[in-house]
């Protein structure tokens, strides 16, 4: 091994290095920092939970919906009357 080759291999495992150190500190930053700011809290909050497995993913979704269109029907029964 040259050590020029030597030289371009620390180099590299040197950026890489500063990639994942940049990649931790976001992570922990998202993880503790984030959660705590009350607007990111309440998106967060929002967002659907996400289902691994097709099977209850679908059967989740149905039940949403089940659950939609009985509002549209309640409302249109209330506007009818």
């Amino acid at each position: 091994m040259s050590p020029e080759l030597v030289e371009e291999g620390v180099v590299c495992l040197l950026i890489l290095g500063g990639c994942l150190f940049v990649l931790c500190v976001g992570c922990l930053i998202a993880d503790f920092v984030f959660p705590r700011i009350p607007l990111i809290e309440r998106f967060l909050d929002s967002l659907p939970e996400f289902e691994d497995d097709e099977e209850l993913d679908r059967l989740e979704r149905e039940r949403i919906r089940r659950h939609r269109e009985a509002r549209r029907k309640a409302r249109y029964k209330r506007r009818r009357t």
